[in-house]
């Protein structure tokens, strides 16, 4: 395991038999407080990946990258390794894939069809993965991969969108499961009691699970004392916390309530989202409006014509020029900010954070800021506060749930349930701040030493380091 540990996402891990291995994931932790370039810090374009290496963003492992990106820096390059390497991403979120365009080309990297359309419209505009030039290979869903003698399964977790999965690993010593991004509380639970029945079928030896609400200001809000002993399991929604469909039922009568201008923000890769705005507006009588990035989005992933808002932001007069831009205008209808003045009860209009003083134009009288789920997404980000600070002296109400009765990943109980019935021999917690509480029923609980191997020979997993596994 190379990060993802005591982190929110930026979960790498590789396995290997022989020369054959397959690499989980290639995206980086989301963590705004302490990032390295934050905005300010600039990297450099000759040593863009040397100096990543060097301040820790970048996972050290040989025969991935290319040599003139590693100069010097005392890795072997993809070109002198005679590794079998594959990359497999479950999803488009960036924590799960924001470095895979820092990989050598000759790398395969494997990612479901819907989510490779998002990633070149993202791309086109200059928001996807500071990428070399490659291509992708599609995931397709319970179909098996072969790298050498490495079996990987693409387990489906969702069917919208871009498209999630989860991975099952087989090698001819043993079998190591990866849940990707857990949850049982989404309106496609049903996938996931699958993935469960269909583990409980394969004696797992090995099983990575994401455990993201285990950490305080999730976890206090069913269990105040946050003790883990407490998380008992039950594949039931834990009381006073809310599903998916009521998270979004929420939003929507919200919206039916409101009758000047409705401002989203939403993340932008989530094309689940975009889809319930669009249909939300239909619903209420409102034009559906999206930044251009955005819009370009929509309008190459469904293949509709989105209406069109273009800030008033220098940058905009520059990306008039651009391909991606020419193109969606000319396909597109525009929606001016006078448009807006107008009738601002008949729009629903999207609003990103670079651009947020947009708000100080806008008509705010029975105007309100929906904050559904976009960045900055919360306290923990320095920009949260901001982004308060601004809609409210820009005179808009403020309304979200999410980190309130919320959360986007599998609440404990549920996660606790998951794992239970899998019962793998040793559990992996990670993709959380707190993995220790998350224990196992029969198994041990394993909290690896980053870049230390571990060996899974005949169904047997070790050697394991001093102290880092319990009972």
């Amino acid at each position: 395991m190379y990060s993802g540990l005591r982190t929110i996402g930026g979960v790498i891990f590789s396995v290997t038999y022989g020369r054959d291995r397959v690499i989980l994931e290639f995206g980086s932790a989301y963590d705004p407080a302490t990032a390295v370039f934050d905005g300010t810090v600039r990297p450099r374009k000759k040593n863009w990946i040397r100096d990543r290496l060097k301040v820790g963003l970048l996972p050290r492992i040989d025969g991935i990258y290319r040599r003139e990106d590693l100069g010097d820096f005392p890795l072997l390059s993809a070109e002198e390794s005679d590794w079998n390497t594959a990359v497999f991403v479950t999803h488009l979120h960036l924590d799960h894939m924001s470095q895979i365009g820092m990989l050598s080309p000759e790398i395969p990297v494997y990612m479901h069809h819907n989510a490779q359309i998002i990633e070149r419209a993202l791309e086109a505009t200059g928001n996807g993965v500071e990428t070399l030039e490659r291509e992708y290979l599609d995931i397709v869903p319970f179909q098996s991969i072969h790298v050498g003698q490495i079996q990987v399964l693409p387990i489906l977790c969702r069917d919208t969108g871009y498209c999630d999965f989860a991975f099952l690993i087989t090698t001819p010593d043993g079998t190591i499961h990866w849940t990707g991004d857990l949850t049982l509380h989404s309106d496609q639970r049903e996938r996931t009691l699958y993935q469960m029945h269909l583990l409980q079928q394969q004696d797992i030896d090995v099983m990575l699970c994401d455990c993201t609400a285990f950490m305080d200001n999730v976890l206090h809000l069913m269990i105040p004392d946050c003790d883990p002993a407490k998380i008992l399991p039950s594949p039931a929604l834990p009381e006073g916390m809310l599903s998916d469909e009521a998270y979004y039922a929420g939003l929507f009568d919200k919206l039916k309530e409101v009758s000047g201008l409705v401002v989203f923000n939403y993340y932008e890769r989530e094309m689940d989202d975009a889809r319930r705005f669009l249909w939300w507006a239909d619903d209420t009588g409102r034009r559906c409006v999206f930044e251009p990035e955005s819009a370009f989005i929509v309008y190459r992933f469904f293949g509709i014509k989105p209406h069109v808002y273009i800030p008033d932001i220098p940058c905009y007069d520059e990306k008039k020029q651009e391909p991606w831009m020419q193109e969606l205008l000319a396909n597109c209808c525009t929606v001016s900010l006078d448009d807006i003045h107008a009738a601002p009860g008949s729009y629903l209009l999207q609003n990103t954070y670079p651009n947020i003083m947009e708000l100080f134009g806008l008509p705010c009288t029975g105007a309100v800021y929906l904050h559904a789920d976009g960045i900055p997404i919360g306290a923990f980000d320095p920009a949260y506060g901001n982004m308060r600070k601004i809609v409210e002296k820009a005179g808009f109400d403020y309304v979200t749930f999410f980190c309130d009765n919320y959360f986007g990943h599998g609440y404990p109980q549920q996660v606790k349930y998951f794992v239970d019935q899998v019962n793998p021999k040793v559990l992996i917690p990670c993709h959380s701040y707190n993995p220790e509480r998350l224990l196992p029923r029969d198994g041990v609980q394993l909290l690896p030493e980053l870049y230390k191997e571990y060996t899974l020979k005949n169904h047997v997993f070790s050697p394991l380091p001093e102290g880092g596994i319990h009972e």
